[in-house]
């Protein structure tokens, strides 16, 4: 952009997930070139997993919290101070928020620019001035009137140093914990345990596929389906739950497949990790997995059907590592698109 920018991101989650990388990614690298604060709740940290995005930001990103006056009481103090070029939403909450106060006249004329990281919701994102879509099918749900205020800027990958360096120690160690045998063809899934990401579908499909005598299948995160999804299936069944981890994507280097059984994934982020990992995907033809798999359109599957997950499973079972071509998804080229998009509106 030229000159230095005040940028203010807005999130009110307590987790690390997803968007939660999202957030510390952009403005770490935004915070090489500008002035970036970042507005968070009081208390960041998942009380079932202890995942916390405040341990992820970068020391050149200006962290503010939430204090007495709530989350909208210091989001109206920032943006009345007039200290900032553009306020950058992400989520429902923050965005519902900035939104009220943008109608109420509270910044003036600073621009509001939010990025959908699920789906368009009126209520959450009608009173800002631009959207950014992370995935396709985003895009094309917007009504008409955003036509020319969005821009398609999707998710990226960030080259994981640890992986390479520890990929070996660390396979053999998670291996030697969970007692699989090193030779082991280990396919992975990870994210929150809840309904929609259909880990339920996986067991199921898992089961059906008859992959137990060859191959373990082991799921991590957590969330409030696990106790149920560990219930129904034996020892031999060879299903492993690894619980939540921070060491993702280097975790990766312990698996040779990845399955990602949602019903519908925003983007599918780890789904691009497990990619950059070397690992042969088998994903649901649905979200984000649509863009990222588009050309590679066997390792995608129907979404929820436990046959053609069940299928998909077998195939993965016999692919090979791989070198997926990730250059349209490089975090330094997303920040340029991003800042680009912000150039429009101010």
């Amino acid at each position: 952009m030229g000159k230095t920018v005040k940028i203010l991101h807005c999130l009110s989650t307590r987790e690390f997930a997803g968007t939660e990388r999202h957030v510390a990614e952009l403005t770490a690298i935004q915070a090489r070139s500008h002035e970036v604060t970042l507005l968070l709740e009081s208390r960041t940290a998942d009380f079932r997993t202890g995942g916390d995005i405040a341990r992820h930001i970068d020391p050149a990103v200006r962290i503010v919290r939430a204090d007495w006056r709530g989350y909208l009481g210091c989001l109206a103090r920032l943006m009345q101070a007039g200290s900032f070029d553009i306020v950058h939403t992400h989520l429902g909450q923050a965005s519902i928020r900035a939104g009220a106060l943008k109608k109420a006249g509270i910044g003036g004329r600073v621009p509001v620019i939010g990025t959908l990281h699920n789906v368009y919701r009126g209520r959450s994102y009608g009173a800002h001035d631009g959207l950014i879509c992370i995935a396709r099918w985003q895009q094309d749900s917007l009504p008409k009137r955003w036509v020319n205020r969005n821009a398609l800027i999707s998710n990226w990958t960030v080259p994981c140093t640890t992986a390479a360096q520890e990929g070996p120690a660390l396979r053999r160690k998670f291996r030697q914990h969970h007692g699989i045998p090193q030779d082991a063809f280990v396919i992975c899934a990870m994210g929150r345990l809840v309904p929609e990401k259909r880990f339920d579908l996986l067991v199921q499909a898992w089961k059906q596929a008859g992959l137990a005598a060859e191959a373990y299948l082991v799921l991590m995160g957590d969330g409030p389906e696990r106790a149920c999804l560990e219930r129904g299936h034996t020892v031999r069944d060879r299903i492993i739950f690894a619980g939540y981890r921070e060491d993702a994507p280097a975790v990766f280097a312990a698996f040779d497949g990845f399955v990602l059984p949602s019903g519908r994934e925003p983007f599918g982020l780890v789904l691009l990790e497990a990619m950059a990992a070397g690992l042969p995907v088998c994903a649901t033809a649905a979200g984000g997995a649509l863009d990222i798999l588009e050309h590679d359109p066997a390792s995608l599957v129907t979404p929820n059907n436990v046959e053609a997950l069940s299928a998909g499973l077998k195939r993965l079972r016999q692919q090979p590592r791989r070198v997926w071509d990730l250059s349209s998804y490089d975090l330094a080229e997303q920040a340029r698109k991003t800042e680009q998009f912000y150039q429009r509106f101010l």
